[in-house]
């Protein structure tokens, strides 16, 4: 790793700091204190110019994948050698690491799943669901591509998809929007059968009704369930659930 790079990362400049009109800045952040005097203290904070950061990751995230098929112990031990978390600057580099690498991670079922690490998951993924370009692999301790990687904004968009029509009450009761069918709560139950089992066995109750042609998986939101029952909400449930 590069001597500078948290340098690199942070050299360019913030979003209009070289706004062309400071002093109209200046009279616009002015009047808008005196309607709102709470806003001062930001104002205030930046200078009234409304510069922000402007990261560029891009050094960091090749650094990275040059490091693929190397132990993460070294690459690791490489990184800390040059980012010192005594400073904030280098500690804030470091925390990038988490945007492109699943450090932590376990074999479940023969499958490789990375722990959530309250960043952009909170609870633990399969690997080939989650957001992780890399990934440490658990039985050899090496750096290795996730052969499964989404863009982010991909995974984003999904999440975002779902949180409009499903709602997990418990690991087996959720509330799903069903379009034209209105609300609904479902029943689940673990299952060793895989997605395609699943969609062909017609033992989910949501599929034999037609109410979705998403995958189950896609529906529910992870592997290994299925439906078994399913209740329409009253219209005083369906007010009381604050969507």
């Amino acid at each position: 790793m590069r001597d500078d790079m948290f340098e690199v990362i942070i050299e360019r400049p913030r979003h209009a700091s070289r706004a062309r009109f400071p002093r109209k800045l200046r009279r616009r952040d002015a009047v808008a204190t005196r309607h709102d005097p709470e806003r001062l203290g930001f104002f205030a904070g930046i200078g009234l110019t409304d510069k922000s950061l402007n990261e560029n990751l891009a050094p960091l995230r090749r650094y990275l994948e040059r490091q693929v098929d190397r132990p993460w112990d070294r690459v690791w031990s490489e990184i800390c050698g040059k980012l010192k978390p005594s400073s904030t600057v280098q500690q804030h580099v470091r925390d990038h690491i988490a945007d492109f690498v699943a450090v932590k991670t376990f074999i479940k079922d023969g499958v490789v799943w990375a722990a959530g690490d309250g960043r952009f998951y909170s609870r633990p993924q399969p690997l080939k669901e989650s957001w992780a370009r890399l990934f440490v692999d658990p039985r050899s301790g090496l750096l290795r591509w996730n052969k499964h990687y989404q863009a982010r904004w991909r995974l984003k968009a999904k999440v975002r998809e779902r949180a409009q029509r499903m709602r997990e009450v418990s690991p087996t009761v959720q509330i799903h929007r069903f379009g034209k069918h209105g609300w609904w709560e479902v029943v689940l139950m673990l299952t060793k059968l895989d997605r395609y089992q699943i969609k062909r066995s017609g033992l989910d109750v949501i599929v034999q009704s037609g109410f979705s042609d998403l995958m189950p998986h896609e529906l529910y939101g992870r592997d290994g369930i299925y439906a078994i029952a399913k209740r329409q909400l009253s219209k005083r449930e369906i007010a009381q659930l604050k969507w």
